[in-house]
């Protein structure tokens, strides 16, 4: 099957930021995780570091595909120091409201995980939670 959605990725300081156009699929999270290994092996090289994803059109994407995300989550928070997670939405993205408990569930006992409405806000709080780590962990 093919990649359903898009996505730009780059590093923001420590932050890796994707911005995605939904809805997706499983094949484009397997598409995004190739391509952002060597981010993260590098950010976690550097430090702690958090992920932010910018979502445009819709938040929505199949179970399988949430699942993957969540599963590399944990590899990413065990492995690779990744203190959070982080969704930019603004409020008329498709599923904003709808998606953004099932997210929080999948994401539990994983690593901390928030939404906001503009990424200054969620850039902040990433940043924060990199230096909270870094201090606990000095």
């Amino acid at each position: 099957m093919r990649s359903h959605g898009s996505f730009e990725i780059y590093t923001d300081g420590q932050v890796l930021v994707s911005e995605v156009t939904g809805p997706w699929n499983t094949e484009l999270v397997v598409d995004w995780l190739g391509a952002v290994l060597p981010m993260i092996q590098e950010l976690a090289f550097q430090g702690p570091w958090g992920t932010v994803a910018i979502i445009k059109n819709s938040l929505l994407c199949p179970k399988e595909a949430l699942q993957l995300l969540t599963d590399r989550a944990r590899i990413a928070v065990d492995q690779y120091r990744m203190v959070g997670s982080v969704y930019v939405a603004a409020p008329d993205v498709d599923g904003r409201h709808f998606i953004e408990p099932v997210y929080a569930k999948f994401y539990q006992g994983i690593c901390p995980i928030q939404f906001f409405d503009r990424y200054p806000d969620a850039l902040a709080w990433v940043r924060q939670e990199c230096r909270d780590y870094a201090k606990s962990h000095a």
